[in-house]
């Protein structure tokens, strides 16, 4: 008897795309969404709440407003949701075991060059790069 072998989806298979409305207060102009996160904290940007609906709370945050977020700081991913007009279009995907929300684990890990995978670190490396601070050495000659 043979084992029937299951190929799993790619998580690129089970990206979602939404719209994020405003919260349900009337005129309040706050967003129905939360996120967390962050290349700051090693971590891809995720919903923390989504009180308007729209998006799934967990869910790791791909794009905002066409923009890829993957590798930014949370400060800067807020400043791409809170720039977008209205009503924000947001793709995101379900953690899984091939992305999951720590960053730097899927960093290290090796994909075949030009795939899905490879090109997705490499945005993430360039978003790395462009929020760098380089800074100078200073020597003390005396």
């Amino acid at each position: 008897m043979s084992k029937a072998t299951v190929k799993k989806l790619h998580w690129r298979s089970k990206v979602q795309e939404s719209f994020v409305p405003l919260s349900a207060g009337v005129g309040s102009g706050e967003l129905g969404l939360a996120i967390g996160g962050g290349a700051d904290y090693g971590e891809f940007p995720f919903v923390t709440a989504a009180p308007g609906g729209g998006a799934t709370v967990g869910d790791i945050i791909l794009e905002i407003g066409g923009t890829p977020v993957l590798g930014m700081t949370l400060g800067d991913v807020r400043g791409v949701l809170n720039s977008c007009p209205h009503p924000i279009r947001i793709k995101t995907v379900s953690p899984g075991s091939s992305l999951c929300k720590d960053l730097r684990l899927y960093l290290s890990k090796c994909f075949t060059p030009g795939s899905v995978d490879s090109q997705l670190q490499q945005l993430i490396r360039e978003n790395l790069y462009l929020r760098a601070v380089p800074c100078k050495m200073h020597l003390n000659t005396h």
